[in-house]
């Protein structure tokens, strides 16, 4: 029974993410800015470490290889998601550059739906972090010995597969698996791979460089956002508004 003191929950109007201020990403998706910081920390420690002639050392250390983890460099399927191409590389800049863009694109949506709180950015981390494992390890399966691995789009991709899963703004209720606005998304998440696997291999052949894009740990960080998204809770801010009876 409810008595005249207690609130009558309500559903409060869903608030879209986009086509508000920018300042929006602070208070519903700060989580997104968060990791990006960390993302770009990282690439100034790396740019520190190379002009001091550590650049090497940080790619072993720091980047995902098969017979590194099975030489006991165990935390590299974590580390990798931080390390990014060189900036010394030709066009190295663009890796964390596009890597940077696609977590501010697919970010915000997944962190406004975990909520705005010290809990929400934390299930945020989680759900980030388990993606980017889960590509590390599809490549550790289905890569080669001899490549090393770096960057966060293992992760980023696994912020798509949740996005794909999203009936629409604001919406706690997930689409169907099969609902052709999912299977749009995972359309433009092959199609996305293969165009990147093309210019990359195209980019080699013009170069005389070896040109390489780790498609296992897209693959693994899709899937896992595509499934993990199921069962982590939809913490909308709005889904506890309350107005007096």
């Amino acid at each position: 029974m409810t008595t005249p003191e207690d609130p009558i929950p309500v559903e409060a109007p869903r608030e879209r993410l986009f086509g508000r201020s920018p300042a929006i990403l602070w208070s519903e998706a700060w989580p997104v800015i968060v990791m990006l910081m960390a993302i770009w920390l990282a690439m100034l420690v790396q740019s520190a470490g190379e002009l001091l002639g550590a650049g090497e050392t940080i790619f072993v250390l720091g980047g995902l290889w098969k017979p590194g983890v099975y030489q006991g460099l165990w935390w590299t399927p974590l580390t990798h998601m931080f390390v990014h191409m060189s900036w010394g590389q030709e066009w190295g800049w663009l890796h964390v550059v596009f890597n940077s863009g696609g977590l501010v694109a697919l970010g915000p949506a997944i962190a406004q739906r975990f909520g705005r709180d010290a809990l929400g950015g934390l299930l945020f981390l989680v759900f980030y972090l388990v993606c980017g494992l889960a590509g590390a390890g599809a490549f550790l399966l289905l890569g080669a010995d001899q490549v090393l691995v770096v960057g966060a789009s293992g992760a980023i991709f696994g912020l798509w597969g949740a996005l794909a899963r999203l009936s629409g703004p604001g919406e706690a209720k997930l689409a169907p698996i099969f609902a052709p606005s999912v299977l749009r998304q995972v359309g433009s998440a092959v199609i996305s791979n293969l165009v990147v696997l093309g210019a990359a291999f195209g980019y080699g052949a013009v170069s005389g460089g070896a040109g390489g894009i780790a498609w296992q740990a897209h693959l693994g960080g899709f899937l896992a956002g595509f499934l993990l998204i199921q069962v982590m809770p939809a913490r909308f801010h709005w889904l506890k508004v309350a107005r007096p009876a």
